[in-house]
């Protein structure tokens, strides 16, 4: 089967974080990545890849604007 037509869509509000973790590891060439969650308790969980709290704080910002655009 040739997959050169085969694309990605976009995240969806129904993955589990299973799939949302897959999906992103399937993207070639991430440099950071910065992960956000409930644990099954409900507590935050935050992990990273070589980044600092101000790095991460500024992807945060970054993604707050994606979000926020219609």
């Amino acid at each position: 089967m040739n997959n050169s037509n085969v694309i990605s869509l976009p995240a969806s509000v129904h993955y589990t974080p299973e799939q949302a973790l897959q999906s992103a590891a399937q993207v070639a060439g991430l440099q950071d990545v910065l992960i956000v969650g409930y644990d099954a308790d409900g507590c935050l969980l935050v992990r990273s890849s070589r980044m600092t709290r101000a790095d991460a704080l500024f992807l945060l910002a970054k993604a707050k604007l994606w979000a926020l655009d219609d």
